[in-house]
């Protein structure tokens, strides 16, 4: 969910790698080569804090992991190469064994004395334990594990419990572990037609805005230590939404289009954030969109077949909500379109007398 901190926490720990002793600016271990394009990418790794490894191809990650793995293998004490190894499988998505990854690199700190006396620990016990934990919590908190999360958060704060940066996370992922918040989060809204359906429409949850705006609150907190997340801004968009703040909604939802542009889930709730803005053309194409990753999208379906209505196209309408009842025969507010959109037709077909 994030990348690595402002901190550079992982910097103080360059000059411990062991290949870093094999270069010299005057020329290179004849025998480690073949490790440079590695050693590169290890190396932006640890001084970007902004450094995606999206770019880089499945043989250059796994040349990558590789490497650290016979570094590991080579001295199992080895912290900082554990940590690299744990951040190279965060980055890449492996949350379950990038978790693995960071309690082995725990297992090589030392643990604190019971005394709480933290001046037997090095500068580099004390950050590589931080760093460990906290990417622990954030690959928890990517699998849904949010207590988890909070109790490795914890363990930090139990020996440093003044750390704004921890407390901030900690913040954020208990407003994750709010399932009916997530929920209404996740779920795509239904855009009804301001025209009436032959039966009465579902109507809609109620609901409490307030929470959405004390989760928005912790977005924006999350936002400035890690503006490029685009779970977060996600979130906040469908918050936004939520507070019927289209405009700034469609802000975030394109931010985080920009960094990852295929989630379909985001371009349905752009659609439907259009809708509400009367742009229905905009809304239509962010529908299809989303529709082209996934074609399942009930909701999708449904918003695409509700603004077709809207705009008289009756048949393209009607082949909207005819997917969307693919997807979910017994839905009654596409039933009720569909019926609107048939009684539609019918009228125009009739001949004028």
């Amino acid at each position: 969910m994030t990348e690595i901190n402002r901190d550079n926490e992982l910097k103080q720990s360059e000059r411990n790698l062991r290949y870093g002793e094999d270069f010299s600016e005057s020329g290179v271990n004849e025998g480690r080569k073949d490790d440079l394009e590695v050693i590169g990418i290890i190396g932006s790794l640890m001084q970007d804090e902004e450094f995606s490894l999206e770019d880089e191809s499945s043989f250059t990650i796994n040349k990558i992991l590789s490497f650290l793995n016979k570094e590991i293998d080579e001295n199992r004490n080895f912290t900082e190469a554990w940590l690299i190894k744990g951040t190279v499988l965060y980055k890449t998505g492996k949350y379950n064994s990038a978790i693995e990854t960071f309690d082995s690199a725990l297992e090589t700190i030392p643990e604190e004395t019971p005394e709480g006396n933290l001046s037997l620990w090095t500068e580099r016990d004390s950050i590589n334990y931080k760093y460990a934990l906290k990417f622990k919590a954030l690959a928890l908190f990517k699998l849904g594990r949010y207590r988890e999360g909070l109790d490795a958060l914890n363990e930090i704060l139990a020996v440093y419990p003044e750390d704004l940066e921890i407390q901030e996370y900690k913040n954020m992922i208990s407003i994750f572990e709010d399932k009916s918040l997530i929920r209404e989060l996740n779920n795509l809204p239904y855009n009804f037609p301001k025209m009436p359906f032959n039966r009465e429409q579902e109507s809609g949850q109620v609901y409490d805005l307030e929470k959405y705006a004390r989760a928005l609150e912790e977005f924006d907190k999350s936002l400035e230590l890690n503006p490029q997340d685009e779970d977060i801004l996600r979130y906040r968009g469908s918050a936004l939404h939520m507070l019927g703040r289209y405009e700034e909604a469609l802000n975030a939802f394109d931010r985080s289009l920009e960094i990852n542009s295929k989630n379909e889930n985001v371009w349905s709730f752009k659609g439907s954030t259009f809708y509400m803005l009367d742009r229905p053309e905009k809304a239509l194409k962010a529908f299809d969109k989303a529709l082209q990753k996934n074609p399942n999208i009930f909701e999708a379906w449904f918003n695409k077949g509700a603004i077709l209505f809207e705009l008289g196209r009756y048949k393209q309408a009607l082949s909207s909500v005819e997917n969307a009842l693919r997807v979910n025969a017994k839905d009654r507010n596409a039933l009720n379109l569909k019926d609107s959109i048939l009684y539609k037709l019918e009228q125009e077909s009739e001949p004028i007398t």
